[in-house]
């Protein structure tokens, strides 16, 4: 790759940019001028069609581009059959966005003689940057970003690979996919990374589903992904916007253009790649280890009504889904197969995926009883058993149930070629007339090329992978309800931010005056005064060694219940006192003594201060119990009253709030009201909290209260 020229006159006005900058475009104007140039200009275009250099010439002449296109080359001559300039400086004003390819430690000096030379726009399609993780990586690309602003060149990139409009059609870019001429279509892909391009598209035309336009972010030191999706929610010939992300760095304006996508109408589709953790203390609390950062990115997603996915097969299969106008119809979905060993593994599947099976209506029931042959009528159907016959007849039952939010069909070859195109052209035939439900295809054998036609043109993907499939059917169920029903994942934290926790008595008197209710306790120091604190508080009681070094008093045995009487308090106090003076000693203030609370659904209600999303209410499973059972949900602040009990309700532990297995129900009313009251806190003390645990919170039988027992406040550092 070849360097660009800088003639003496053109450097001189290069300096004088740094004193008097160029006004850029705006980030709207930068990306409605990328997707759309009048012309293009290849800085560091070759002839070696083996180099990325090479190719983005032959893409955009081969596509037909209808721009100009201005290749630079210091040796001028010909670069594919196109007369090279051989300086910057002479490209002519129409030259909108240009495509730079020079070595990295180049690039700056290039762009600002782009801005020169009245180029609004650079892709800097080279590496080495601060990708590297280099100081002179990160010096390089500062000293890039500098330059776009003296020059007034907006950028993308670096350590990107181009972008691709599929009406103009503009395929700028040297993965293989911009070497093809791409059907145009309604679903914009954003990327971090620009090679998944290659398999995204195939997957998604497979589906029946096109490419509308394709950006690779790269390092985003100047324009952003959120730009591009600013973008694509304007755009008229974009319906759906496929994500694939590493992170944000601004998490406030990334849920502004999910709530702007959602308002618009414009579905958006998620894979977050990396489950790292976010940089707070998980030894501290419960909470940061609960609600790291691929949990905070669901709970975005989940508030937002983004579709979350795993993979991107999932990515494809949901985006061609959604950009023909399906989208689930509520949380339940109904199942068929061609086999009765078909129908266990979906429903197998499903379930462990979450995702809650239709009982199918008495009047379904009714009207598929006479048509379904030796098939039982059930969810997941056998539709094999049923015989080619009425497939119709029973499909249109099952997708006309009230309860179906979804279908998903778990295709085994059937062993007559007119009997598998019968089940084609029936599916095909139950989602035309039903043209917003999601249907699914799960064929772990290959089916033949007029079965796949018949599918792809009624929108109807086929899936190869049973996972994929129940991925992408639960990922559109979950879409549209305000929280995900799957526990969300502990991540392994990364270096912690160590902040300053406080005990558990200073804890309590932190979040009383900001409105929480505690129950009486009294902090002792000697085994008199515990014996008075006893008789005060009326027995039994409870005793806890208090230490801002004792975080985690379970751990660590520095918690006795139940105690009955002045002996066992005087031997417990003795015991705990030493503990904590040995574990703590600088931290130790005392055993603090309580009334003990009778029996109750223990839950863990805390904060956690996202770095990118703010303040985070976890809720799930409490008291020792907590990580065991990895049942928590997580969920962005505030939140109301309602929102509050979606948090409730999408854990476990909801069932035992509700009376399990003849157990009293319990004050569901109270908890959510402390959610609430925890949600303010959290907005409110963003700027100063790192991190609260409330574990555990016993929730009382119904009217009866709550008991919050514990209390660990962590300090911002």
């Amino acid at each position: 790759m070849e360097r660009a020229h800088l003639e003496p006159g053109e450097a001189a006005m290069t300096d004088q940019l740094r004193t008097h900058p160029r006004e850029a475009l705006t980030s709207t104007e930068a990306v409605s001028r990328l997707l759309a140039p009048r012309a293009i200009a290849l800085v560091g275009a070759s002839n070696d069609a083996t180099k990325f250099s090479g190719q983005p010439l032959r893409n955009l002449v081969a596509a037909g581009y209808p721009g100009s296109i201005h290749p630079v080359n210091r040796r001028g001559g010909e670069v594919g059959g196109i007369t090279a300039f051989t300086d910057v400086a002479d490209l002519p004003a129409d030259t909108d966005v240009a495509m730079v390819m020079v070595p990295a430690a180049s690039c700056p000096d290039t762009v600002r003689a782009l801005g020169a030379a009245g180029v609004s726009v650079a892709i800097i399609a080279v590496s080495g940057f601060a990708e590297m993780g280099t100081p002179e990586g990160q010096r390089l690309q500062d000293e890039l970003a500098l330059a776009g602003r003296e020059a007034g060149v907006r950028l993308v990139g670096p350590n990107c690979n181009g972008v691709y409009e599929t009406r103009v059609p503009l395929p700028l870019g040297y993965n293989h996919t911009h070497s093809m001429l791409l059907q145009q279509g309604s679903v914009a892909l954003v990327s971090h990374s620009g090679a998944m391009l290659g398999g995204f598209v195939p997957l998604l035309e497979q589906h029946g589903a096109g490419l509308s336009a394709f950006v690779s972010c790269g390092n985003e030191v100047d324009l952003e992904l959120i730009d591009y999706i600013d973008h694509f929610i304007d755009d008229e010939h974009t319906r759906v916007i496929a994500l694939i992300m590493d992170g944000i760095d601004d998490g406030p304006a990334f849920r502004s253009a999910l709530a702007r996508a959602r308002t618009a109408g414009k579905p958006i589709v998620a894979l977050k790649l990396g489950k790292t953790a976010s940089g707070t203390s998980a030894a501290q609390a419960h909470s940061s280890r609960l609600a790291g950062a691929h949990a905070a990115y669901d709970a975005v997603f989940a508030a937002e009504d983004v579709v979350a996915v795993p993979t991107l097969e999932t990515l494809a299969a949901a985006a061609a889904v959604l950009a023909g106008g399906r989208a689930a119809r509520g949380p339940a979905v109904v199942g068929f197969s061609t086999s009765g060993a078909g129908s266990i593994l979906l429903a197998d599947a499903l379930g462990h995926e979450g995702v809650a099976l239709t009982d199918l209506q008495p009047t379904t029931v009714n009207v598929m009883a006479p048509i379904a042959g030796f098939a039982r009528v059930m969810n997941p159907f056998d539709i094999g058993a049923a015989g080619p016959t009425t497939i119709e007849d029973n499909l249109k039952a099952l997708a006309d149930d009230a309860g179906t939010g979804a279908m998903v069909f778990y295709l085994t070859p059937v062993p007559v070629q007119s009997w598998r195109q019968a089940l084609a052209d029936g599916v095909a035939a139950t989602a035309s007339a039903h043209p917003t439900l999601p249907v699914l295809v799960v064929s772990p054998a290959p089916i033949g090329a007029e079965e796949a036609g018949t599918y792809a043109a009624a929108g109807v993907p086929v899936i190869p992978s049973l996972l994929d499939a129940v991925a992408t059917v639960g990922a559109l169920v979950r879409a549209g309800h305000r929280y995900d029903r799957r526990p969300a994942a502990a991540p392994t934290p990364s270096a912690a931010v160590v902040g300053r926790p406080l005990s558990e008595p200073a804890s309590k008197r932190y979040l009383a005056t900001r409105g929480v209710v505690f129950s009486d306790e009294i902090v002792v120091s000697d085994v008199e005064s515990a014996c008075a604190a006893g008789d005060r508080v009326g027995y039994p009681v409870v005793l806890k060694a208090a230490g801002s070094g004792l975080t985690h008093k379970t751990e660590n045995n520095l918690v006795v219940l139940d105690v009955g009487d002045e002996t066992a308090l005087t031997e417990a106090f003795t015991d705990l006192d030493h503990r904590g003076r040995v574990l703590d000693p600088l931290g130790y203030e005392g055993v603090v003594i309580s009334r003990f609370v009778g029996p109750g659904v223990e839950v863990v209600l805390g904060v956690t201060i996202d770095p990118d999303f703010g303040p985070m209410i976890v809720l799930g499973a409490g008291g020792v119990l907590t990580e065991l059972l990895d049942d928590v949900a997580v969920a962005p602040a505030p939140l109301d009253a309602a929102e509050a009990l979606d948090l409730i309700r999408s854990t476990r532990v909801a069932a035992l709030l509700a009376g399990y297995r003849g157990a009293p129900p319990s004050d569901v009313d109270a908890l959510v009201g402390l959610v609430v009251e925890m949600s303010a806190i959290a907005v409110r003390e963003a700027a100063s909290l790192q991190a609260i645990d409330l574990n555990p919170v016993r929730v009382l039988p119904d009217g009866q209260g709550i008991a919050v027992l514990d209390a660990l406040v962590v300090e911002a550092s």
